[in-house]
């Protein structure tokens, strides 16, 4: 190779075929092949068990033979995301079995080779909020060596990728083992690298790069909510809403509520993530400040691009109140809706109550009418039932009516002096609940001062009222 002081991105993909994909990218930013040839593609190489290792360690055929160290990332995929179902339906679960096309044996090598013994923890936070545990190296003279990173990030799956970063100052190369990181990740981490290609050998580059492309792949997740609100903001237009047919209300409602509630849950996890995001960010900055003395080069261009994300995030976060607000406006609205229809099944049965109490008045007319009726003729039954016995067969007629006519009256008289009795004492008791027409409040004087706001209110509703009554 020619080129001056060369810049390398190296993926080693361990999975059903074993290749090696290398793209050289000099200084200038032209991509070349290992076979130098001028256009930018993947090489795909077989290779053995045995092989592997001498990838990694850069022995045998992989020997570096240029004289001069060349700034590089290596990325080794031992595993990618499942895409199978578990035991309980799911392609992602807390339970996931880690799956490497590498054996234990060598999996431990390379783990004990770059110092990544905390990569296996990071591997039981991949469905938390994420995990980030940095380790500096120093030799015996105090000089920074190496820069160690253990990443549990979410790029653009449910599930968190772990990565674990060695950076080697002395090289300026960094090995990565990212373990969980789809097909698709892939690509995008290695276009993310294409572009920052001027600053390969930062130790910074590849944490900063996993946090750019968390933060754009956040962003299809944003717009989603955003197309999930534009539905619920429709659904719960008034005339819409008003057009529903009574049979269908509570399923729209169940939807409405449905659809309010998921679109809060997509902003709770969108903000969780760009907090992840910003506890990243921060672990970076805490770094850079560390390491001050350690990045002589490419230092102006990295924190234009650090700052241009952390910009970035700020908008991010801007956006996700924003949606935020919208959403408690939509459930409230929802919440409102419900409430009105409640409402108005509320008055549909106080109007059908009211229907069948009228009804009921009237058949309480109905046997009112047949219980006087009863009791006019129930003295002369009686007593015409005693004359009807042997023991009065002699009697005369007007005896009977002589008996008869002043009982009925009696137990006339009394019902009614009784039922008139009921009525004025229901008036009366229905009189005291009643706030009396004479009685009138004066603000000033039955108010204190500080309730200057009740006592003008009610000067209003006085007004008002005599106004009202007031012969017009």
């Amino acid at each position: 190779m020619s080129t001056s002081n060369p810049r390398v991105v190296q993926s080693l993909k361990l999975g059903g075929n074993l290749y090696v994909p290398s793209i050289w990218i000099n200084s200038a930013g032209s991509l070349t092949l290992l076979q130098s040839s001028k256009r930018s593609e993947y090489v795909k190489q077989d290779l053995n068990p045995e092989e592997v290792e001498d990838w990694i360690e850069e022995k045998g055929t992989f020997t570096n033979n240029n004289s001069r160290p060349f700034r590089r990332v290596r990325l080794i995929f031992p595993c990618t995301s499942p895409t199978a179902l578990d035991v309980d339906g799911n392609y992602l679960s807390s339970n996931e079995t880690l799956e490497l096309a590498i054996s234990q044996e060598r999996f431990t090598q390379l783990t004990q080779r770059y110092h990544f013994a905390s990569v296996l923890d990071a591997w039981r936070y991949r469905s938390l909020s994420g995990c980030s545990v940095r380790k500096i190296e120093h030799d015996s003279s105090g000089e920074v060596t190496s820069i160690i990173f253990t990443i549990s990030i979410r790029l653009s799956g449910s599930f968190a990728s772990i990565l674990a970063i060695n950076h080697d100052f002395a090289k300026n190369s960094a090995v990565v083992l990212a373990l969980r990181v789809s097909t698709y990740d892939q690509t995008l981490l290695q276009q993310a690298l294409e572009r920052h290609h001027d600053l390969i050998g930062h130790p910074l580059l590849v944490p900063t790069t996993l946090v750019e492309i968390c933060l754009e792949t956040n962003k299809w997740f944003s717009l989603k909510i955003l197309r999930e609100l534009s539905v619920v903001e429709k659904a719960t237009g008034q005339h819409g809403w008003l057009q529903i047919p009574a049979a269908d209300a509570p399923a729209h409602d169940s939807e409405l509520s449905r659809l309010g509630h998921a679109v809060k849950q997509y902003i709770s996890i969108s903000r969780r993530r760009l907090d992840s995001i910003q506890c990243y960010l921060d672990m970076i900055m805490r770094s850079v400040r560390d390491l001050e003395n350690h990045i002589p080069e490419g230092r102006a261009q990295y924190e234009q691009w650090i700052g241009n994300i952390e910009l970035l995030l700020k908008f991010r976060q801007v956006d996700m109140t924003y949606s935020e607000r919208r959403a408690d406006n939509q459930i409230t609205a929802i919440y409102g809706l419900i409430s009105q229809r409640d409402n108005m099944v509320g008055v549909s049965v106080a109007i059908e109550s009211k229907k069948v109490s009228e009804a009921s008045k009237r058949d309480g007319s109905v046997l009112k009418s047949l219980a006087v009726l009863t009791a006019v003729f129930f003295p002369a039954t009686s007593i015409a039932t005693l004359f009807a016995l042997p023991h009065f067969s002699d009697t005369p007629l007007w005896v009977y009516w002589v008996i008869v006519v002043p009982l009925t009256l009696v137990i006339f008289s009394s019902w009614a002096c009784w039922t008139f009795y009921r009525q004025r004492q229901m008036t009366h008791d229905s009189s005291h609940r009643d706030i009396e027409e004479g009685i009138q409040l004066h603000p000033e004087r039955d108010f204190p001062p500080s309730a200057s706001f009740l006592a003008s209110t009610l000067c209003q509703i006085r007004s008002q009222t005599k106004h009202l009554h007031s012969p017009q």
